[in-house]
């Protein structure tokens, strides 16, 4: 009981955690300054927020985020600005402190739970090759691919050898080949499932099909061309980029926190050997 009540407790930590890191400002916004970098030394950034010209030193801790043409900013050092950027700079929060040991402990749940999880594999196939189970042949392939696999992941930073020239057969010519041919052939698959699915029989519907249009036409120069009388802000490629990096950001993050929720709840799973399979069964 006490493993399950662990799990749930690591689990809420871990997701109000990322749950304020989507709330809470990366740095504290009565002490940030946002403006247009004019120059940057050493010491200090000069910054022009209208018609005020402001100086912030870099004795302190801060953090400085540079706004993109589209998506959300990146976090910069002061080496990396010229005259131009639009920053954004401040005291960092606690959160902003904590992330790096937070992913640090989540890289390390997730490879433990990644182990266990071939040491489970390795016992079910080769189990399966002993028994002589049906389609056992597939195991005997399971192995020579987690060989060859961790082989070539040894070239990968190999300039020459053996290892390389494995890396160079498993990832270059056999894992994209498929990979771009299984893509290919979802192609197919995905527009005959969106003719399906979009018969505009609801409201959902309706704004799903206009979405999905303004996004399509707006990353072509037909878009342009088509909206060009209309103020910058009202033209399709812009409307469609604000789908894309803001209507849309907001249901990707949702998803990328439930997955993570998710993945720290089976990494702790396998972890406390509560879950069920090949390896556990015979504890």
């Amino acid at each position: 009981m006490w493993k399950r009540r662990l799990i749930a407790i690591v689990t809420f930590l871990a997701g109000l955690y990322y749950f304020l890191e989507f709330v809470v400002p990366p740095t504290i916004p009565w002490q940030s300054v946002s403006g247009r970098v004019l120059d940057v030394t050493p010491t200090e950034i000069r910054l022009q927020s209208g018609a005020e010209v402001r100086s912030v030193g870099l004795e302190k801790k801060i953090l400085i985020f540079r706004q993109r043409v589209s998506g959300t900013p990146e976090r910069v050092e002061p080496q990396s600005l010229s005259a131009g950027d639009t920053v954004t700079i401040g005291p960092s929060t606690y959160l902003s402190d904590g992330i790096v040991n937070v992913n640090n402990f989540f890289i390390v749940l997730s490879t433990m739970a990644w182990g266990m999880g071939l040491i489970s594999l390795w016992l079910q196939h080769s189990t399966a090759i002993r028994k002589k189970s049906p389609e056992w042949y597939g195991s005997i392939i399971f192995f020579i691919a987690m060989v060859a696999g961790c082989i070539a992941g040894y070239g990968s930073t190999a300039e020459a050898g053996w290892t390389k020239k494995t890396y160079d057969v498993v990832f270059n010519y056999v894992l994209r080949p498929a990979g771009s041919t299984v893509f290919s052939l979802l192609a197919f698959y995905m527009a005959s499932a969106a003719y399906r699915a979009f018969k505009i029989k609801s409201r959902e519907a309706l704004l799903m099909m206009a979405s999905a249009l303004i996004v399509l036409i707006g990353q072509t120069p037909f878009g342009s061309w088509l909206t060009q009388g209309l103020p910058e802000a009202m033209r399709l490629p812009a409307v469609a980029q604000w789908i894309l990096y803001i209507a849309n950001s907001g249901a990707v993050r949702g998803m990328w926190f439930g997955m993570m929720l998710g993945a720290i709840a089976v990494g702790l799973r396998f972890w406390l050997s509560l879950e069920r399979g090949a390896y556990f069964d015979m504890e």
